[in-house]
């Protein structure tokens, strides 16, 4: 399989502090059957350090992991934050695109971003880039507003959604808007944003175990979302012809798609983990 979306590197955001976490981390993605995963560490105002940290990082991870006999490839890339992407230059967007490709992994906002996400995103595009939303379910600016987020689809922007949203580690509301994206046809990757080998572990299966209940097929089509779209994303290619849509079982589809989808303010939900 193949991860588009961790924390795998040390000591530069909130994944491990040591190389020794990060080896943790690698065996246990290495043990789920993941066999390269990419680095993307936050490109964000409070986590700063040199774009440079990130490739230096990767190959000197990548001898570690060689040496430690882990089988587990790290690729180079970033989780970019809207705010961040303007102050970019062209040549520092390119250095944190997935690989050598054109997509980015850019940053779902945490809070109502208002028309300034879809400026920054839009020309993006426009500048050849290919943007891969990471955690839209966990987006208060989408959980509030299902509209948005198919707009942007529909402009070509992908969705990559964090395996244990699936699982429901981060509360019903985003399991469910996770459920719906599936059923809407508005996924393109399963990662796992991990940042440990525990609390956020690299595990990308599970959620489509679970969600497999509501959604039954789902899991059938797993490989496409954790080996096909990411292989194709990294060689900077077109996605293959994306699995039929999967249908909710009897009874759960207004559970899905009827009432509110946003959390309430200042609920345990309404401040999904980072």
């Amino acid at each position: 399989m193949i991860d588009l979306h961790s924390h795998i590197l040390p000591g530069l955001d909130d994944g491990p502090r040591d190389i020794e976490g990060s080896l943790d981390l690698a065996r246990e993605a290495a043990s789920q059957g993941t066999r390269t995963i990419v680095a993307t560490p936050h490109i964000r105002d409070d986590h700063p350090f040199p774009l440079d940290a990130i490739e230096s990082g990767v190959e000197e991870l990548n001898g570690t992991l060689s040496a430690e006999g882990i089988d587990l490839e790290v690729v180079a890339g970033g989780e970019v934050s809207i705010s961040m992407i303007p102050d970019l230059d062209e040549e520092s967007l390119r250095s944190i695109c997935l690989g050598s490709s054109p997509y980015m992994l850019v940053e779902s906002p945490y809070t109502q971003a208002q028309e300034f996400l879809e400026h920054v995103i839009f020309h993006l595009q426009a500048r050849g880039f290919r943007p891969l939303l990471a955690h839209p379910e966990r987006s208060p600016s989408f959980l509030s507003d299902w509209a948005r987020l198919e707009r942007l689809v529909g402009r070509e922007v992908l969705c990559s959604v964090t395996a244990m949203s699936m699982e429901g580690r981060f509360g019903q509301t985003v399991q469910r808007f996770t459920a719906r994206m599936f059923a809407a046809g508005l996924v393109h990757d399963v990662a796992s944003d991990a940042h440990d080998s525990r609390r956020r572990a690299p595990t990308l299966l599970e959620g489509f175990q679970v969600l497999d209940r509501d959604l039954p097929g789902l899991h059938d089509q797993a490989k496409w979302f954790t080996r096909d779209a990411p292989a194709a994303v990294l060689a900077g290619e077109e996605l293959p012809p994306g699995p039929p849509r999967v249908m909710p079982r009897r009874g759960k589809l207004r559970r899905l798609v009827g009432g509110r989808q946003g959390p309430t303010s200042g609920s345990a939900e309404s401040a999904p983990g980072r």
